[in-house]
């Protein structure tokens, strides 16, 4: 760690000389930006050796009067900050009166050498209804990627100096972090390398460091699940359309299971099978946001009645997001997470939920295409900050359970825990706005201590 920010340092003296930034124009963003590029080592122990550009944007405030931008961090892993920026843009609309909104595309994602993989690529059915990560496709990323790119330098540990370096080109202070999902990992990955280096932190669902993410999906989702059937049940309107949800859902399962479901392909002949590791897998991404699980009682529906053409089209629509970095994904988890699964715990972390061990499995099977990384001593371990934090978990969230919170949050001395009622995965309304504003105005949490939200009504459930 000590050679990893000593070369960091050294560089960020370089970045200052080589960093210029120049008018653009981001998408749905009004307001002129400023885009640029800073040349990082891909492989900091090689620093002569092949070079990555790392896509950089800066909303400007209107008024700037601070020098500690607001700077996203953001999730999957294989999101672009960039991509993102008109929807921050409005988020923060206040706080960017003052400061400024700094967009850093992590290595990997966006406009730093995205490591894009075309999952889809096949035009072969019962591969894509069959896999979430389809073999062949994982196998000739890599191959293709591995051309142009030492895959194992794309963890956290890379990005944080990178941010640093980026930091020191422009000249901010400390900055404000705002991270969500798996963007809370590279936000903790830099809070302990650079802890001088962070003004501020909001962590919006956090994802743990010494937690392998994939094992706890199926008991994740499985707890989702059970909150949306006494949803439902609680609901005069859903209970009156589905009254037998729960039992639909487990018949629809078993005729997966019984591998009796046959569907037919746009542009193929004939029918082909729908698989239940694939279902359950789009079921789970669905369980990550109220509004999504607020349509799964009558998609289940319609399936039990033998028309499962809307959950084929939501798992085909899930397949393609042309800013979304698969190649980053499996970068991060093949060297993060699935290394430290133990077997002895898959099936006790599995058994009794819908998902079962599909995920971890598919998960497996793809990281043994890809480069491990050789991750710094003590990576893993659970940061300890004394940066003035403001964790958000929501408690309809299928992603990250609410226990992750309590378990990162012992490491930060000034760290105020939020759960957001009704809210799902890294949802945002106007009280955590107005937290959020708090923190970064006050630089502290004292005054938010104590704070909480009112429940946000659940949406209303689809039932035609």
């Amino acid at each position: 760690m000590v050679l990893l920010f000593a070369i960091a340092d050294l560089r960020a003296a370089e970045a200052q000389r080589s960093v210029e930034l120049v008018p653009c124009t981001l998408p749905g963003v009004e307001q002129p930006a400023r885009c640029g590029s800073l040349g990082v080592a891909e492989n900091p122990s090689a620093p002569q050796g092949r070079q990555l550009s790392i896509g950089i944007a800066v909303v400007p405030a209107v008024d700037r009067k601070h020098d500690d931008p607001i700077v996203l961090l953001m999730g999957g892993p294989g999101e672009s900050a960039i991509s993102a920026a008109a929807g921050y843009v409005q988020q923060f609309a206040s706080l960017l009166q003052e400061r400024d909104l700094l967009l850093v595309d992590q290595r990997g994602s966006g406009r730093s050498g995205a490591l894009q993989c075309d999952l889809a690529a096949t035009r072969d059915p019962g591969v894509r209804l069959k896999d979430l990560f389809p073999l062949d496709a994982v196998e000739s990323c890599e191959q293709r990627l591995r051309k142009n790119a030492d895959l194992s330098q794309y963890i956290y540990a890379r990005f944080a100096d990178d941010l640093e370096q980026v930091r020191h080109a422009l000249d901010y202070g400390p900055l404000n972090l705002f991270a969500g999902s798996y963007g809370t990992r590279a936000e903790q990955v830099y809070l302990r390398a650079y802890p001088h280096s962070v003004r501020t932190a909001y962590v919006g669902s956090v994802v743990p460091l010494d937690v392998p993410t994939p094992l706890t999906m199926a008991k994740t989702a499985q707890s989702a699940l059970d909150q949306l059937v006494a949803d439902c049940g609680a609901d005069a309107a859903c209970s009156a359309a589905f009254p037998n949800f729960k039992d639909e859902f487990r018949d629809v399962f078993a005729k997966l299971d019984a591998g009796t479901v046959r569907i037919a392909v746009p542009g193929h002949d004939g029918t082909w099978p729908l698989y239940r590791g694939r279902v359950a897998e789009w079921l789970r991404s669905m369980l990550y946001h109220p509004g999504d699980a607020a349509t799964l009682p009558w998609t289940i529906h319609r399936a039990h009645q033998g028309d499962w053409s809307t959950m084929v089209d939501g798992i085909v629509a899930k397949e393609s997001d042309p800013d979304f970095s698969f190649g980053l994904l499996f970068a991060i988890t093949c060297s993060e997470d699935i290394p430290f699964i133990r077997e002895a715990d898959v099936g006790p972390q599995s058994q009794g939920t819908f998902l079962g061990d599909d995920r971890v499995r598919q998960q497996q099977a793809a990281c043994r295409f890809w480069p491990r990384a050789t991750l710094p001593p003590a990576y893993r371990k659970p940061v300890h900050s004394s940066v003035p934090a403001l964790f958000v978990t929501g408690d309809h969230d299928g992603g990250t359970p609410l226990w992750f919170t309590p378990h990162v949050m012992a490491g930060f001395s000034q760290a105020v825990e939020v759960v957001a009622r009704g809210q799902g995965h890294t949802d945002w309304n106007a009280c955590v706005a107005g937290l959020y504003e708090q923190l970064v105005r006050s630089g502290s949490v004292v005054g938010l201590r104590g704070a909480a939200c009112p429940p946000i009504p659940l949406p209303a459930f689809k039932t035609k």
